[in-house]
């Protein structure tokens, strides 16, 4: 075998190498972005986001999150789900007692903090890690879809009245961006504005008659709208919208990418190899024989 038929061997495997080795980290990196250290807290509560008391014996609401405030942002993430990995995380006094588990918890709180850490309940903490380790240090994270089986709930606060419409909105697997509302009269969508307990409000100085339609966009972009769902204005009230934001469609490609690009070199490279050797053979065949020419030269000056 001559260099030339190594050549595509070894544009795979560099092509390949290339791809390979990084994807791991590459692969993780794009999974779990984000970085944080861990505590927890007890008891469960309803935290900052205005949830209320959550039930201890009703999953998911047991494994909850609070965020630092930069991850806060104005109650922006409350009830958003969250899925928590320890590869490669350390903890304040190595060896670190680790369960090898993942964890998903919603977020229900803020945590007082200038950085982006995470809070968790007890029982989430536990699931990911000895309780005794107390602070997990650069735990990665990503944002996942969350765990409600029916429908988007609104619930109104004590202070709503027909000139202010006041509420919190609970099981939305997707973080809620925008909210509008229209009533029964007035075909006018107002916006509402949400405040730093995630509790949503619309004033125009109108007088609002219900029922009242709602639509709702996700951080993802996506809207749905729920027509006439809240047929009162009654203080603390809950009215289900009929609507939940469904999974997203999966694109796998990421991990792909780096082998396809290299299968796609390699292919490159034993059609550039047979090419090659095609456009040799046609050169040999083409050349005539050097000792005919040379006799048939002779043959002439003989003459």
């Amino acid at each position: 075998m001559n260099v030339s038929e190594l050549r595509p061997a070894a544009v795979f495997v560099l092509a390949w190498l290339s791809a390979v080795l990084p994807v791991a980290d590459a692969a993780r990196a794009q999974e779990f972005p984000f970085s944080a250290n861990v505590t927890f807290f007890g008891p469960v509560d309803g935290g900052n986001c205005s949830f209320g008391v959550i039930p201890e014996n009703v999953s998911p609401f047991l494994r909850v999150a609070a965020v630092g405030t930069p991850l806060y942002a104005g109650s922006e993430p409350c009830g958003r789900f969250i899925e928590i990995d320890t590869t490669g995380a350390s903890c304040a006094a190595p060896p670190c007692d680790f369960t090898g588990e993942r964890v998903v918890v919603m977020i229900s709180d803020q945590l007082v903090s200038a950085a982006p850490d995470l809070d968790l309940s007890e029982v989430a903490f536990a699931q990911i890690a000895h309780v005794d380790e107390g602070i997990l240090l650069n735990v990665h994270w990503r944002y996942v879809p969350g765990t409600h089986a029916g429908h988007i709930e609104l619930h109104h606060t004590p202070g709503i009245n027909p000139n202010f419409i006041h509420f919190v909105l609970q099981k939305h697997n997707f973080g809620i961006a925008e909210v509008w509302v229209r009533d029964a009269v007035d075909p006018t969508w107002h916006s509402a504005a949400r405040d730093s307990a995630n509790q949503w409000s619309v004033t125009t100085g109108q007088t609002f008659v219900a029922p009242l339609s709602i639509r709702l966009t996700d951080v993802e972009g996506r809207t749905l709208t729920s027509i006439d769902a809240v047929g009162s204005l009654a203080p603390s009230s809950v009215h289900d919208l009929g609507v939940q934001f469904g999974p997203l469609a999966l694109v796998s490609t990421g991990l792909l990418a780096g082998p396809l690009t290299a299968l796609a070199m390699a292919a490159l490279g034993g059609f550039a190899l047979r090419r090659r050797r095609g456009l040799t053979s046609m050169r040999a065949s083409a050349i005539p024989d050097t000792h005919d020419v040379l006799t048939s030269d002779s043959a002439v000056c003989r003459d």
